[in-house]
């Protein structure tokens, strides 16, 4: 069985890495007068979504 390489590895993670900044984008854009459960709930959600692709999405072994 091949070895994968460390880019092999390192690029399933790209996606996760994209939606944790837009998360961080998101958060910060909330104004932070009276914060909103549902608001701070919405700029989690890309990074929800992307973990849950990465790991339901890998090919076992």
């Amino acid at each position: 069985m091949p070895r994968k390489s460390g880019s092999e590895r390192a690029l399933p993670l790209l996606p996760l890495l994209a939606a944790g900044l837009i998360s961080v984008g998101a958060y910060g854009s909330i104004p932070h007068d009276g914060l909103h459960p549902l608001a701070l709930m919405a700029s989690l959600l890309p990074l929800q979504l992307a973990a849950l692709l990465y790991v339901f999405g890998r090919s076992p072994g």
